[in-house]
């Protein structure tokens, strides 16, 4: 290719910045060798675009950090693959796709996102990479304009033809493994759970090897760098099961870089957790529950703390349940309350009623004289209520009443 047809080409620069590069080193260095910094930033900042628009128009893309963070990877080594084959003139090929774009449809089919899905992204992909490579050409003087338009759209589409074509080639062949694998039997099964389905709990436990009859504590152990190998997160898994003084532990891998965990406890209290989170990880814990539905319970639980882990490499439930309140309602909002009320959280109508003055009385600044006047009865028998009521609390009144409080107005509203 000659110097004045690939001039434009190696005069790429970003923009903007501020997003370092996701593919692999091998990528990046091969890239560096054969196009230069420049036009390496540029692809960089221009995948990150593109990871925005497909996502925007194909949801399913999406849903997280590392969601987005694994496709951008994927964007980024074919642009620049792309980049590449455009300076190199090479003829565009199925085997010419980047490994990053073969692992990432690995993990859509992990996901469960369907194929048409996945061709609809490539697709997109290259609209957008055929869009920002034309508004680049447009400013070039003739005859470079003409002839690298004609060239580059030919070379494109028929990268994106060479791109669609090994992607639905490993998409089926990926599918079939990962429906065979046993891995893909015990993720069926704890994606029923987690969906409130119902389950043959024997044979779930014969293929999960771990008993649903107990007590449950929940974790997500998540990594900061998608090269993260899952060994180091399997590893730290179970680190964290016996830190939690867990009996037995279940891992399934959720993501490149992310493993849903659950530990079986003897007892219901959340025992401290004393463990040091590794750098480069981060751990999510939910609360302490019960059975088939505490499993799902104490895995939402810690998908609630996992939305937190950016300000911090280890966070629980318990500490942030308040704050998840403002992601969730519904079935998440009462068992919030349930847990804060106790016995004051049954439907019986003299619990109702205690509910109630005990709402009222903390509303009035905890008057009982003003309380009364509200509720139409006697001082004396808000006290009454008062007491009864921290009676099925099973404490007294805390000095924070901000939980207490919101606990009893999703009560208020659910009954």
């Amino acid at each position: 290719m000659s110097d004045m047809l690939c001039r434009w080409l190696l005069g790429l620069r970003a923009q903007g910045g501020g997003h370092p590069p996701a593919a692999s080193p091998a990528t990046l260095a091969f890239a560096r060798e054969t196009l230069g910094d420049g036009p390496m930033g540029w692809a960089v900042e221009t995948a990150v675009w593109m990871t925005q628009e497909v996502i925007r128009q194909v949801p399913a893309y999406g849903g997280g950090r590392m969601p987005f963070e694994t496709l951008r990877r994927s964007v980024e080594a074919s642009v620049l693959a792309a980049l590449a084959g455009l300076f190199l003139d090479a003829r565009p090929s199925p085997e010419l796709v980047p490994v990053e774009a073969v692992e990432g449809n690995a993990e859509l089919v992990r996901r469960g996102v369907p194929l048409d899905l996945v061709l609809r992204g490539v697709r997109i992909g290259h609209a957008c990479l055929h869009q920002r490579l034309m508004d680049v050409i447009d400013a070039e003087p003739e005859p470079a304009r003409t002839s690298e338009s004609h060239r580059v759209s030919e070379v494109l589409f028929s990268y994106a033809d060479a791109h669609a074509s090994r992607m639905a080639e490993e998409y089926i062949a990926e599918r079939d493994r990962w429906q065979a694998s046993t891995e893909a039997a015990r993720h069926r099964i704890v994606d029923d759970i987690v969906a409130g389905r119902r389950i043959d709990q024997g044979m779930a436990e014969r293929t999960l090897e771990y008993e649903l009859t107990r007590y449950h504590l929940a974790f997500v152990v998540t990594a900061d760098e998608l090269d993260t190998p899952a060994e180091v997160l399997r590893r730290f898994a179970a680190e964290a099961a016996r830190a939690m003084d867990g009996r037995s532990v279940l891992t399934v891998q959720a993501g490149p870089s992310d493993v849903w965990g659950w530990t079986a406890l003897l007892s219901s209290p959340t025992p401290r957790l004393d463990i040091k989170v590794p750098t480069g990880l981060r751990l999510a814990v939910g609360p302490v529950a019960y059975g088939v539905a505490g499993f799902r319970r104490s895995h939402l639980g810690a998908k609630d703390a996992q939305e937190f882990l950016a300000e911090t490499r280890l966070c629980r439930y318990a500490d942030i349940r308040v704050r998840s309140l403002l992601h969730a309602g519904g079935e998440r909002a009462r068992w919030f309350a349930e847990e804060m009320l106790g016995g004051l959280a049954d439907g019986d109508a003299r619990v109702a009623e205690l509910r109630e003055t005990l709402r009222v009385y903390l509303a009035s600044g905890r008057s009982p004289q003003r309380a009364g006047e509200v509720l139409h009865v006697s001082r004396n028998t808000v006290g009454y209520r008062v007491k009864r009521a921290e009676e099925l609390l099973g404490h007294p009144l805390p000095d924070d009443l901000l939980e207490l409080r919101l606990a009893l107005e999703i009560a208020r509203t659910a009954h």
